[in-house]
């Protein structure tokens, strides 16, 4: 988790107090002012028709909550005082952010309406994803398609539960170091370029020179760490009760009868927020995808698991747990350890303190200040943490934006480089399935599982992604449930929509952080 140290001293808009906690000036703004926030002494409100879609909402929120709109908008070059005009330097939401992957303008944090608390650089995404969780598809957008000729899936049959059934790598490391196909290639057939061939083009190009000019490490001081770094809830010593035993109990599990692929009745366990069996879907997508040159996906036992309603911001937990569903479902390295159903968020809080007490990236207990029962964000050098500690091996790397370096080009390249390596270079399909473990991604605020990457028609370069704050949606949810058919005309592109983070979304961030099992 790359971070920076850089704090902000956040001052009161109505007297000389001045706090680096944002929680200490609200609770002072609420005990002290209470009755000047809403008064004639209240700033003027900034013109509306001058501000982004993000400032709007959080200036909407914090005048809710009944707080100025200084708080809400403290990034603007002039926002309007009681004592005058008062100047702020800094960026402005739109502009690109000079902090590492976390970022440090720990005021940019807006509540959407589905409860959760999202940073203003992935506001626009998230309320994208919400509409992708809602598409569906009927039954006649499903006919019998057979793919198995086309891709280099192989489709495992229903697990039956029936008998199973039951209720010291340090932090500085960031080095630039970087399976098989099921399908033969086909005699006759010319391979496409590779991946990184697609993403680099000529010896000459500007990608190619920068993929080429190293990876910037970044280091500092070891210290307590924010709201920039840890998210809205830096500070808290306990999660609410309530939130506690939402997790504890995990999610709605049930087990219903199933019609196995050889006729069979089969029991098998459905658990709410968790997907198996969609890195096949996709792959098909990607295959009828027109725009799509090539795609290579990641072993298909990897399972997609999202967020609980309300549950918060627990996304690198739940990345951690797509990466252990892998090691469960393919039997590797570090399976032992996992042999019932995925561990718990705060099982997994547990490893890391665990991981923390064996000396293993333990400067994360220093810059969280502890994360047992609490709602802080984790990064990669937790997640690097705990595998390390089951003797999971792993590499952790980091890319940072500099002048003569793209962040975003450099870590494109490196996932091209892993998925489309010497095992694949004899492989001509447009679509592969490798047995590759899928990738812990991290950028600024929010972290994903890659799954795959996608070289499209047009030069660009896509990310396939399990992104843990959304649940699939329904239509893939069916596809997936279907393996032998496929949605007809321009669905593909429309479902693949929800899992597909391009350059253009790539471009907001000037720093990421890949995890890769080994």
């Amino acid at each position: 988790m790359a971070r920076e140290y850089q704090e902000q001293r956040l001052r009161c808009p109505f007297c000389a107090f001045g706090s680096l906690d944002f929680d200490k000036l609200d609770d002072h703004v609420q005990k002290v002012h209470a009755n000047q926030q809403h008064g004639d002494d209240m700033g003027a409100r900034p013109d509306t028709n001058q501000l982004s879609d993000f400032e709007l909402a959080q200036l909407l929120a914090f005048e809710e909550a009944g707080l100025p709109s200084e708080l809400a908008l403290p990034d603007r070059p002039v926002v309007p005082a009681i004592n005058g005009t008062r100047n702020v330097e800094g960026t402005t939401p739109s502009s690109p952010p000079s902090s590492s992957a976390h970022g440090n303008d720990d005021g940019q944090w807006v509540e959407c309406v589905c409860g959760e608390r999202v940073h203003c650089l992935e506001l626009d995404a998230h309320a994208d994803m919400h509409a992708q969780e809602k598409l569906s598809i009927g039954e006649d957008d499903l006919p019998s398609v057979e793919l198995a000729t086309q891709l280099s899936a192989n489709h495992q049959p229903l697990r039956d539960v029936s008998d199973s059934f039951s209720t010291n790598i340090p932090r500085s490391l960031r080095n630039h170091d970087q399976l098989q196909p099921k399908t033969p290639p086909s005699n006759g057939r010319r391979r496409i370029p590779s991946l990184k061939e697609v993403f680099l083009g000529s010896p000459s190009s500007p990608k190619r020179k920068s993929a080429y000019s190293g990876v910037s490490a970044q280091q500092g001081k070891t210290r307590r760490l924010g709201r920039a770094e840890l998210g809205p809830y830096a500070h808290e010593h306990q999660m609410p009760s309530w939130l506690r035993r939402m997790l504890e109990e995990g999610a709605k599990v049930t087990v219903t009868n199933r019609i196995g692929p050889d006729g069979a009745l089969v029991r098998v366990e459905t658990i709410a927020n968790e997907t198996p069996d969609l890195v096949p879907v996709l792959a098909r997508l990607s295959q009828l995808d027109k725009t799509v040159e090539r795609a290579f996906y990641c072993n298909p036992e990897v399972r997609h698991v999202c967020k609980m309603p309300r549950e918060g911001g627990f996304c690198g937990y739940r990345n951690i747990q797509m990466l252990i569903s892998y090691i469960r479902g393919a039997r590797v390295s570090g399976s032992k350890h996992f042999r019932e159903r995925l561990p718990s968020i705060l099982r997994v809080q547990d490893l890391i303190e665990e991981a923390w007490d064996k000396g293993i990236n333990s400067t994360g207990r220093v810059e969280t200040g502890g994360i047992r029962l609490t709602r802080k964000y984790i990064g990669t050098p937790e997640a690097q943490a705990l595998f390390t500690s089951l003797n999971i091996p792993c590499e952790a790397t980091a890319y940072t934006s500099t002048g003569d370096v793209d962040a975003a080009d450099i870590m494109l390249c490196a996932v091209c480089e892993y998925f489309d390596d010497d095992k694949t270079k004899d492989n001509v399909d447009k679509v592969v399935i490798t047995e590759k473990p899928p990738i812990y991604f991290q950028h600024q605020g929010h972290s994903m599982t890659i799954v795959g990457v996608e070289s499209r028609v047009d030069g660009g370069v896509n990310l396939v992604v399990f992104d843990p704050m959304f649940n699939p949606s329904p239509a893939l949810k069916k596809l997936a449930m279907a393996p032998n058919t496929s949605p007809k005309g321009s669905t593909p592109e429309k479902l693949l929509k929800a899992h597909r983070r391009g350059e253009k979304y790539l471009e907001k961030y000037r720093d990421f952080e890949l995890l890769k099992l080994k």
